[in-house]
Formats: C-alpha cells, sequence, structure tokens
C-alpha cells in the first residue's frame, strides 16, 4: 500500500468512519468523544485516503482504552505520540480497496491534541477555498515528497502554520 499518494474524496468515508465507531464504541465505553477528524472528515478534500479518528477520554482512562484499542486490533506506535496523544494504525477490509488504513488519535478532552484536531477539522469544513488550497499543497506533496513521510509533512507544515495562525488571532479577540 503506497502511503503518500493523492486520492479524491469519495463520499463514502463519513459510512466508513461510522462502522468503526461503533466497532469502538461497543469496547470502548469510557469515551468523552469519538470524532472523524483529518482530510477524510472534509467534503471535497483529496488525499490518502486513511481515516483519522480522533477520540477524547478522561486523562485518567488513557491507559485503559490503550490496551482496550490493542484488544481491537490496532497497532500502538509510541514514536508517533506524543505525553497528551497516543497514536494507533489498523488496516481494516475495505469494500474499494481491499484493505484501509485507520490512524487513531487517543487523547483527553483537555489536550491542545485534541483541541488542534478539532478545530482545523471545522475550520476548513467552513473555508473551502482554503480546504481546495490544502488539498493542492497535499497533492503537490505527495508528488514531491516520493513517499518520504517526513518530506511530506514538511511541505504540508506552512497551510498548517497558516490555519494555526488564524485560529489563534480568532482566540484572542
Amino acid at each position: 500500500m503506497k502511503k503518500y499518494v493523492f486520492k479524491p474524496y469519495d463520499k463514502n468515508f463519513p459510512e466508513l468512519f461510522r462502522k468503526e465507531k461503533v466497532r469502538i464504541n461497543s469496547l470502548v465505553k469510557t469515551a468523552v468523544a469519538i470524532e472523524h477528524v483529518g482530510s477524510t472528515a472534509i467534503p471535497d478534500l483529496g488525499g490518502k485516503g486513511i481515516i483519522d479518528i480522533a477520540i477524547a477520554v478522561n486523562k485518567q482512562d488513557m491507559d485503559l482504552v490503550t490496551k482496550q484499542l490493542q484488544i481491537l486490533g490496532y497497532e500502538f506506535r509510541p514514536t508517533f505520540s506524543t505525553p497528551d496523544r497516543a497514536y494507533f494504525i489498523i488496516d481494516l477490509a475495505d469494500p474499494e480497496e481491499g484493505k484501509r488504513r485507520y490512524h487513531l488519535h487517543l487523547t483527553y478532552f483537555e489536550s491542545n491534541d485534541w483541541k488542534n484536531l478539532i478545530e482545523f477539522r471545522d475550520y476548513l469544513r467552513k473555508h473551502p477555498e482554503e480546504a481546495q488550497e490544502y488539498a493542492d499543497i497535499k497533492k503537490k506533496a505527495a508528488f514531491e515528497a516520493d513517499h518520504d513521510g517526513e518530506k511530506y509533512r514538511k511541505l504540508k507544515e506552512p497551510m498548517f502554520k497558516k490555519i494555526s495562525d488564524k485560529l489563534k488571532k480568532k482566540h484572542q479577540t
């Protein structure tokens, strides 16, 4: 599976998220919120086609939920985690692609990681012109990075900073 590619938005992304949310909820009973984030959560924004899921729990439940997610088959990736966010991946059967990658970001409701994931998604949903700019950047980054993840993230960084700065200004007013 090529990871750094650009695919058009698929109208089935919300349903794929919904099904996985139901599966997660079958075991994880302490979640405060389970949200669809990332490119597949923004209508008409293309990307890698990876379903990103953010889960907020009470901070004291992070270890328990980490174990529960591993029971569900999620692979914990400490290298990509932060002190406030545990990162997981899983590949699940997919009707269109054979298998599809899912990224899961486990954090707590008060963390900056949670706020940033939700605010970035919501901003792009409300600003389709900037979502299109981001799509163009992602397409170019997928081509130029040539499957180098660090380079791919670096090429997208100016757009994250641009939106982050706008969100900071909004919070200051």
